[in-house]
């Protein structure tokens, strides 16, 4: 597909400049990104002004690699992430999912928009921009990633409840939760709660990777909905259960593996809610190797981010003992 677009294969080639600026310090490196990135959105600008392509697949993926790309190499500014979902999202609504089904190159892109989408509503404290249970499947469409990708509908709609109780509260209602919304709370849970994924002995090496990916997923997705749910984290022990298994799952996948980009959100939300020394050391090494392995600058910004929200809880616990703590949450 790149090979046919010059706007994605722009937008390819400046991730790639970025990339190799950062391995290799070499200036020129960057200033060749930046000229790529510029002749992406130019080119991108008049793909979609001509109505036969303004929504072809070629400038949805050239969209969903802009946002990949401001993941791992921009400022990470939420507006900025959300402008590209939002315009990936258009792009599909005009065509409608089904038609958006047909082919196994569209199946992918709109796996990949359902993923940053979904993991973007967490970071927004927002609900989803697209309803996701039609379309998203397998995490870029690969059989062996339905796990994941049925974690997630999970956590999109933990988003969706987040949305409604807090539009809810802001309207002047009670602080306490509502029955339906309770329920919704206590079906998300029990959905957690039947999912298993844990690697078989007998499972190829990559195949454990996943599954221990997976449990990672799950396990942060009960951190994710019990603090929306139920308003605690660590050191609740309802919450500390899933941050020792959220983070053992991450340990036994090395970090030189292919599904390591992956592991940024779970080491997040059971990061920024670990209390014990140990497990805060943990997190501290794991971004930092992950760094080394990868170098997404992207990361090292996200563990600043939950060094911040230690610094926070540490505060709040010595001001207000463990039920201060417990208030602070990762936003």
């Amino acid at each position: 597909m790149a090979c046919d677009s010059a706007a994605l294969r722009s937008t390819v080639l400046s991730m790639a400049a970025n990339h190799l600026a950062l391995q290799s310090s070499d200036p020129s490196l960057r200033v060749q990104a930046y000229r790529h990135q510029r002749d992406a959105i130019h080119l991108l600008q008049a793909l979609i002004q001509d109505p036969r392509q303004a929504y072809s697949e070629s400038a949805l993926a050239t969209v969903l690699m802009m946002q990949v790309s401001a993941r791992l190499f921009g400022d990470d500014e939420e507006a900025n992430i959300a402008n590209h979902l939002m315009g990936a999202r258009a792009m599909i609504s005009s065509r409608g999912v089904d038609e958006w089904l047909n082919s196994s190159s569209a199946r992918f892109l709109l796996s990949l928009f359902a993923y940053h989408d979904i993991l973007s509503s967490v970071s927004r404290a927002h609900r989803p921009l697209f309803d996701h249970d039609a379309d998203f499947e397998a995490v870029e469409g690969a059989d062996d990633m339905r796990g994941i990708a049925e974690v997630l509908l999970v956590v999109a709609r933990t988003s969706q409840l987040q949305h409604t109780i807090k539009t809810r509260q802001e309207g002047g209602g009670e602080i306490a939760l509502t029955e339906e919304e309770d329920a919704v709370g206590r079906a998300l849970q029990q959905k957690l709660l039947d999912m298993q994924f844990d690697a078989q002995r007998n499972e190829p090496h990559d195949n454990s990777d996943i599954s221990f990916t997976a449990e990672a997923y799950r396990h942060a997705a009960f951190i994710y909905l019990y603090r929306t749910w139920l308003g605690v984290g660590a050191p609740n022990p309802i919450s500390v259960e899933h941050i020792q298994s959220c983070l053992a799952y991450l340990a036994r996948v090395d970090v030189t593996s292919p599904l390591i980009s992956s592991h940024v959100w779970p080491l997040f939300s059971a990061g920024c809610e670990a209390i014990d020394p140990g497990q805060r050391q943990f997190v501290r090494e794991r971004f930092q190797n992950m760094y080394a392995s990868k170098l997404f600058p992207s990361w090292n910004r996200v563990m600043r981010d939950v060094e911040e929200v230690w610094a926070a809880k540490d505060d709040e616990e010595r001001m207000k003992g463990q039920a201060g703590a417990e208030k602070v949450d990762c936003g």
